[in-house]
């Protein structure tokens, strides 16, 4: 672990000559994202370096677990005992893939699966509009007493 954190360390971002630059990366690496999502991710997701280059703002220690780390068995323990409704999203093009069919749902007792066409990792980016509407439809019947009306 102190061996990991070390390496991160001494890990440099990429740089990027320009802006520019850094926008036809994050178009390629997310081709879901229209131009102006794209453009509004990069200007709000980059630093601007000392020598006049860009570099995402990302931390790099958040690519390793910490040593206390819990064990799957552990983490499924934990999640069976989640008693509320849980929404899990996923995007269909994307690497994770679906909870159902790895069995990442199945320690979740009240689990609502839904997958996102043409969506890739990023959801709420990708298909912003998709992902509210599931959202808002899953909260709806369990939000009554938050509505003006449920409130007394």
């Amino acid at each position: 672990w102190i061996r990991e954190q070390r390496r991160l360390a001494g890990r440099l971002p990429r740089r990027y000559a320009s802006i520019e630059d850094a926008f036809r990366r994050m178009q390629e690496e997310n081709p879901h994202l229209s131009a102006e999502q794209a453009r509004h991710l990069t200007v709000h997701g980059v630093n601007q370096n000392e020598d006049g280059t860009y570099s995402w703002k990302f931390d790099n220690y958040v690519r390793v677990f910490p040593p206390y780390d819990m064990r799957g068995q552990d983490i499924k323990h934990l999640w069976s005992r989640i008693a509320c409704p849980t929404l899990l999203m996923y995007g269909a093009e994307s690497r994770s893939g679906n909870p159902v069919e790895d069995g990442r749902a199945e320690p979740f007792r009240h689990a609502t699966v839904v997958g996102i066409e043409r969506a890739g990792h990023w959801l709420h980016h990708d298909r912003l509009d998709e992902f509210l509407r599931v959202v808002r439809d899953f909260l709806a019947p369990l939000t009554p007493a938050l509505s003006p009306e449920g409130r007394g």
